[in-house]
C-alpha cells in the first residue's frame, strides 16, 4: 500500500514538473508569449530585432480587432502556436483568434456576471490579463481567466467551454477581481482587489484541474492567517518577523487593512518562490491607522506549493508620514 502512494505522489510531481518545463518551453519560442510577463521572471521582453531604429517608422497596421468596449484594456494578450487569447475589460469577454486567418475567431467566452461589481471596482473596471496551462497526458490546455464580480473560471483553450467556475472574491463587500492569473505546475495564483474599499487581501493557489483551494494567505492578521515559514526573515530579521501583521495595527484595524495584489506575478523555478507586491493599506487617511501596519505595501516571496511566505520587505513611508500608496 505504501509503494502504491508512493508511485501516486511521484506521478503527480512528474505531471506537474512536465506542465512546468512546457510553459518554459513554449514561452522560450518568440512565436509566443504564454505568460502575462512573456516568461516567469516577468521580464516583459522579446530579443527580436526585425523592428529597428531605422525601420521603426515604416510600420503600418496589418490587421485590427476590436472588442466593442470603450473601458480601459490592459495586459497582453496571450499567443500560443499561432492562437492570439484576447482578454477584454467588463464584462471580461475573452476570443481566440487564428493568427494564421488574421481575424479569424475561432471561439467567444462572454461570461454572466453582476453588472453591480461595476459600482466597487475602484479604478476602472479593467482585467490585467490571461493564464494559459499546457495540459498533460489526461487534459487539454486551459485558459484561466478573472472576471470583476470576484469568480476565476477555466476555460478548454481549444473550444472556449467552461471546465469549473469559483468565486474568490465577495464584490459585495468590496472585493473584486482584475489580476492576471499566474500558472505555475498545476497551480493558478489569483489575488484580490478592493483595498481602497476597506477589505482584507490574500493570494490563493487553486488546482487547475479542478478549481479547488490548495492554500491561500493573507496580507495583515495571525501569522498562521499569513503563513509565514519558519524561518521567515531569518536572513533580514530587521525587516520584521513574528506577530507584527495584528500587533502593528490598532484593536482588529488588520481585519480591513487592505494589502490587496492585483497586477501581476514572478516566479522563479529554482527556488520554487514567487514573488509579487502586497497593495495600499486601508483606510486612506494614514490618522485612522496608526502604526507600520504590517504586511501592506510589502514585497513577498512565497513557496509556491505551500503558500507560506520566507520574506517580505515593506517598503518604506514617504515623507509625509503615508506609506506609498498603489491602486488597484
Amino acid at each position: 500500500m505504501k509503494r502504491l502512494v508512493l508511485a501516486v505522489v511521484l506521478g503527480a510531481g512528474v505531471l506537474s514538473a512536465h506542465a512546468n518545463d512546457k510553459l518554459v518551453q513554449l514561452s522560450e519560442s518568440n512565436s509566443n508569449w504564454v505568460l502575462p510577463g512573456k516568461d516567469y521572471s516577468a521580464t516583459n521582453y522579446s530579443p527580436m530585432d526585425q523592428i529597428n531604429l531605422d525601420n521603426v517608422k515604416t510600420l503600418r497596421p496589418s490587421w485590427t480587432f476590436s472588442t466593442g468596449l470603450l473601458n480601459g484594456h490592459e495586459g497582453t494578450p496571450l499567443v500560443v502556436d499561432g492562437v492570439m487569447y484576447l482578454h477584454s475589460p467588463f464584462p471580461n469577454n475573452t476570443y481566440a483568434l487564428d493568427l494564421n486567418e488574421p481575424g479569424k475567431i475561432l471561439w467567444t467566452h462572454k461570461p454572466k456576471q453582476s453588472a453591480a461589481a461595476r459600482s466597487v471596482a475602484c479604478c476602472d473596471v479593467v482585467n490585467r490579463g490571461l493564464g494559459y496551462w499546457p495540459g498533460d497526458e489526461q487534459t487539454e490546455p486551459r485558459i484561466l481567466k478573472t472576471l470583476l464580480d470576484g469568480h476565476v473560471v477555466a476555460l478548454d483553450a481549444k473550444s472556449g467551454e467552461e471546465v469549473w467556475k469559483i468565486e474568490n472574491s465577495d464584490y459585495r463587500v468590496g472585493s473584486t477581481l482584475t489580476i492576471a492569473p499566474l500558472v505555475v505546475k498545476d497551480l493558478v495564483i489569483v489575488g484580490s482587489s478592493g483595498a481602497e474599499l476597506g477589505v482584507r487581501g490574500y493570494v490563493t493557489a487553486y488546482n487547475v484541474h479542478t478549481g479547488e483551494q490548495v492554500w491561500r494567505a493573507y496580507a495583515t492578521g495571525p501569522d498562521e492567517d499569513i503563513l509565514l515559514a519558519d524561518d521567515f526573515n531569518d536572513r533580514t530579521p530587521h525587516y520584521g518577523q513574528r506577530g507584527l501583521g495584528v500587533s502593528t495595527w490598532e484593536g482588529d484595524a488588520w481585519k480591513i487593512g487592505g494589502g490587496t495584489n492585483w497586477g501581476w506575478y514572478a516566479y522563479d523555478p529554482s527556488t520554487n518562490m514567487i514573488y509579487f507586491g502586497s497593495g495600499n493599506p486601508a483606510p486612506w487617511n494614514e490618522t485612522m491607522r496608526p502604526g507600520d501596519n504590517k504586511w501592506t505595501m510589502a514585497i513577498w516571496g512565497r513557496d509556491v506549493d505551500t503558500g507560506q511566505a520566507k520574506f517580505a520587505y515593506q517598503k518604506p513611508r514617504t515623507m509625509n508620514g503615508t506609506m506609498q500608496a498603489s491602486t488597484s
